[in-house]
């Protein structure tokens, strides 16, 4: 029977190194499991066995040394401290560079004071769909750098932080971007941007840790802070797009709004439109259960069938696998659910599609 919550990876020190130590071995057993499904996985998608596959995340290691050098601790930490190669946690975490493609990979939203119920909380939230054997390895990652700062977030085992927040206020949610303007050159791994992220204590940082970086690929970030405000930024190897909140919301899936003449995923795009609607029939009493319940909504592509084509099914907030049999290399389904409440200083983090699971509360 599968666990009703994600395994929590609670690590507590100043030292980037130790961090990483700690992580790994809280998590190894899950690491690995993640090492197989993607030694697969690669195999299935790019044709590419895990030595190349390694190999070719070895490539980002001078940058990371530039840039990352605490991240990359953290990284070097968690393979000593799981038995694996550095090289293979970077495959983890270069994951999204790697495999880089037109996926319908999360739903992101933040919610300003003006449209909540309390009139003084903002709200940053995530459904993270991706292919649903992901959901088996996946945690929920307590950072406390031993310097005042404390992170809640979750995340692929052996990755640093998918989405997140900290104790400052400050939440970070990201989404899948194609772009005219992709290369696939080496670029900062968004996990590792992230995380260094994650680490900022005011708005103002936190938006320039994301936009000066360099980039290989495009990829989505949705930001918000305790300070009542909130954008979301396209950044792509061409330039950073940004999309303010209107009415006090803003949403986001996988194709481009503000840069939209760039965008290469022209797919059936409506779960940032449906997500929109669901909170704004709902502002100015937006709280927590009722953010919570917009995440749950199913609503599909006009037309769709409750199974699948691909097409159509995966364009639901709440994303669930097809009746029947199915390739698991091949499908979607939202792995979590994630409301953060940036006054509040609480991450509510729900494993698998929300309409089925709970909601667990965690504090930074």
């Amino acid at each position: 029977m599968a666990e009703e919550t994600f395994k929590c990876i609670s690590i507590n020190s100043a030292d980037p190194y130790t961090r990483g130590i700690q992580y790994g071995k809280q998590a190894k057993e899950l690491i690995y499991r993640g090492i197989e499904g993607y030694q697969r996985h690669f195999s299935k998608t790019l044709q590419m066995d895990w030595n190349s596959i390694t190999t070719k995340s070895s490539l980002y290691l001078d940058l990371l040394e530039r840039d990352f050098l605490d991240e990359l601790e953290e990284a070097r930490g968690i393979a000593d401290g799981s038995g694996t190669k550095l090289e293979e946690i970077l495959a983890l975490n270069c994951r999204y560079e790697i495999l880089k493609h037109k996926a319908q990979e999360c739903t992101t939203g933040v919610v300003l004071p003006a449209a909540s119920a309390d009139g003084q909380s903002t709200y940053l939230m995530q459904n993270w769909d991706y292919r649903p054997w992901v959901e088996r390895h996946a945690v929920v990652v307590s950072i406390d750098n031993g310097t005042g700062l404390h992170i809640v977030g979750v995340t692929e085992a052996g990755q640093l932080v998918r989405n997140g927040m900290n104790n400052f206020g400050i939440g970070l949610c990201a989404n899948n971007l194609t772009s005219v303007f992709d290369t696939g050159e080496v670029g900062a791994p968004v996990t590792f941007v992230r995380r260094k992220a994650l680490n900022s204590r005011s708005f103002e940082e936190v938006c320039e840790n994301v936009r000066n970086n360099k980039r290989g690929v495009s990829c989505n970030f949705m930001l918000a802070s305790a300070e009542g405000v909130g954008v979301d930024l396209e950044a792509t190897p061409g330039g950073v797009f940004k999309v303010f909140p209107e009415n006090n919301i803003v949403t986001h899936a996988n194709h481009m709004v503000a840069g939209h003449a760039f965008c290469t995923n022209q797919g059936t795009k409506f779960r940032d439109e449906v997500l929109r609607r669901r909170l704004e029939k709902c502002s100015g009493q937006l709280d927590i259960y009722r953010i919570q319940q917009c995440l749950k909504d199913h609503e599909t592509f006009p037309g769709a069938p409750d199974t699948y084509p691909e097409g159509n099914c995966i364009e639901a907030v709440c994303s669930h696998v097809p009746h029947g049999d199915y390739d698991e290399d091949k499908v979607w389904k939202t792995i979590s659910s994630s409301v953060y409440d940036l006054n509040g200083k609480t991450a509510y983090i729900c494993k698998g599609c929300p309409c089925e699971g709970t909601y667990i509360s965690y504090k930074v």
